[in-house]
Formats: C-alpha cells, structure tokens, sequence
C-alpha cells in the first residue's frame, strides 16, 4: 500500500468539473482517503495500491500538482482510510489569511538538503506553522512553538510577534508544506524575511536522514505518526480526547488504553466514558 500526500495552489474556475473527472479516474480504482478542491488548488491524502502508483501520480500532474508536491510513504498495516471522499471547500486549507495565488506564488523556499545548514545559520530563527499536539510529537531541534489549537490562530501569532521577528531570517515547516505556502506570503505582508520548507517535513524524511529532527511526525491517518523513515510510528490517539500521545504519555497512571490520558482523564462526563466502553466491547467483538 501506498501513501500519496500532495498538494498544489493553481486557480480553479469550475470545482464541479475537476471533482467530476477525480471521481471518474478513480471509480474503478482501489482508493481512500480524501481530496479537497477550492478556488486556490487541490490538496489530499489517499491509499493506493503500490502498482497503481505511477497512474495515480501521472493523473495528478495532469489535473494541476506538481510533481515536487507529492510526497509517497508505504504502509503495510490494514487500514489508514475508512473510505474515499471529495470535498468542495473554500481553502484547501483554511487560514483566513486574505492571501490571492499571486501572494502565494512569491513565496521563498529552501530545499530539504540544504535544510539543515541554511536552519542552523546564527541569523535564522525557526518557528513550526503546526498545531501545538502536532509539535509535541516531534519537532526540529530548537524550533519555536507558537502554542496554537489551530492553523487560523498563527495570523494572531504573527501579528503579536512581528516586531521581534522583522530583524530576522525565519525558516518555517509544516508536515507536507501547504501551510507554510500560506504562512510564508502572511509573514511577508509583516515584513518579515521569511523561508519554507519546501515539501514540509515529509520530504525531509525522504531526502535526508533527518538529523536535526527530535520524535516523530503527526499525520492525519489512522497511523498517526510516521518516525524517520516513513515508516509507522509508536505514537497513538488517546480515544478521550482524540489526542496524539507518545510512549512517554502513554506511561502516565491516569492514561487508560481507550478512554483517558493525562490531558482528559478528569474531564470526561459518564455519558462519554459509556461510549467509549461500548466502542471498546464492540472492536473487541469485531476483531
């Protein structure tokens, strides 16, 4: 099984038209995940069988992504998806920013190999785009927390912090780099010097050996982290509060395998502690 993240930012006139020819392409195709489609782009992860890689990749190019924005993992476990779906938004990832394709277009980039110098430089301050679970994870060493819950709340971040970033060259990431394609042009609007990521993490990992990485990579699947490699991760989803959770975490005594973890322990009604034991007794049923 392959793993197939992409994404690219392009204008797109008719939304009904491309999700009519992304459906027909893949109808008799093996495939989960999900897509969204908007004014700005296409942006998706999906499960593909390993030999249909090369079409998948191949229609892709065809509808608009670029090549450089498609990141392939494996995965052997059973299930990463439930099931494929297709989604009309807005944004393909949603900011509010108020940025156009041509504000996304001047964005400034450095490439994975060259990543690791240009991050370390004296003059360079890094900062991570994602949200606050996802950098608990794993994160590049000495980077920056802004502390969001959510992509939205990095324009008040920056609005708070451009003073003590003007001075500076920024290097920023996120996991595939779509939100730093957003974040990058808002920094620039600030004034400040700003560079991405080019490709996000996920590319990193591929290209490099990752040295300056500290943990794993949260990912939107059911696999939840990917480590270095690309490969599953030992992180897993507190069924509580839906939270990505380390081995560390996982050693905490108010942590109980599908229910709590020490962020939620004390904080669920017995309405929802029924329901996850009913869930709990149901997969036991199933598997």
């Amino acid at each position: 099984m392959r793993v197939i993240a992409f994404y690219s930012f392009f204008e797109i006139k008719d939304l009904n038209l491309i999700k009519d020819q992304i459906n027909n392409f893949f109808q008799n195709l093996e495939v989960k995940g999900s897509i969204l489609i908007g004014p700005e782009g296409l942006n998706g992860t999906i499960a593909v069988n390993s030999d249909k890689e090369k079409k998948v990749n191949f229609f892709l190019m065809q509808l608009g992504v670029f090549q450089e924005n498609i990141k392939i993992s494996n995965f052997d476990g059973k299930r990463v998806f439930n099931k494929f779906k297709i989604k009309l938004k807005k944004e393909i990832v949603t900011s509010d920013f108020e940025l156009n394709i041509k504000d996304i277009e001047g964005g400034q980039f450095i490439n994975s190999k060259e990543w690791d110098d240009f991050m370390n430089r004296d003059d360079v301050v890094i900062i991570d785009t994602r949200n606050d679970y996802e950098f608990k994870i794993g994160h590049f060493k000495n980077a920056i927390n802004p502390n969001i819950k959510t992509f939205k709340e990095f324009k008040k971040y920056i609005e708070n912090e451009k003073s003590n970033l003007q001075n500076k060259k920024v290097a920023i990431y996120c996991t595939g780099g779509i939100r730093c394609e957003k974040a990058g042009p808002l920094m620039q609007k600030h004034g400040i010097d700003t560079y991405q990521l080019k490709g996000g993490i996920l590319k990193y990992f591929e290209e490099t050996s990752a040295p300056s990485w500290d943990g794993e990579c949260f990912v939107f699947d059911y696999r939840v982290a990917v480590n270095k490699e690309l490969q599953l991760g030992e992180s897993q989803l507190c069924y509580g509060c839906n939270m990505p959770l380390t081995k560390e975490d996982r050693q905490s005594h108010h942590y109980k395998e599908g229910f709590s973890c020490a962020d939620c322990y004390d904080q669920l009604s017995e309405k929802r502690k029924r329901s996850l034991a009913d869930k709990r007794e149901h997969w036991k049923r199933i598997l």
